[in-house]
């Protein structure tokens, strides 16, 4: 599959502008605010940008940190870990 890539202003015609500092920038939104944080039906989390699927809701779990949380991508997620202190 050949990997389309988007500009900021493609990218800014498709997503919130929060959606585009969260996902394009490395953002976050504030602790507790987001609409995913509370949210506990069964299914799985995909990737606003691309569709893919990251995380199934049996790995989400209750940190404390303000933010969903999963202990485990799903098999094969496209996720990329990068340490911010």
């Amino acid at each position: 599959m050949e990997k389309i890539i988007k500009t900021d202003d493609e990218w800014r015609q498709i997503l919130t502008e929060e959606q585009f500092r969260v996902t394009r920038k490395h953002g976050t939104e504030p602790a507790f605010s987001g609409a995913l944080y509370d949210k506990h039906d069964a299914g799985t989390y995909h990737c606003i940008c691309c569709g893919a699927a990251l995380f199934d809701s049996q790995t989400k779990f209750e940190s404390g940190s303000g933010w969903p949380s999963f202990y485990a991508p799903m098999d094969h997620a496209p996720i990329e870990e990068t340490e911010d202190n």
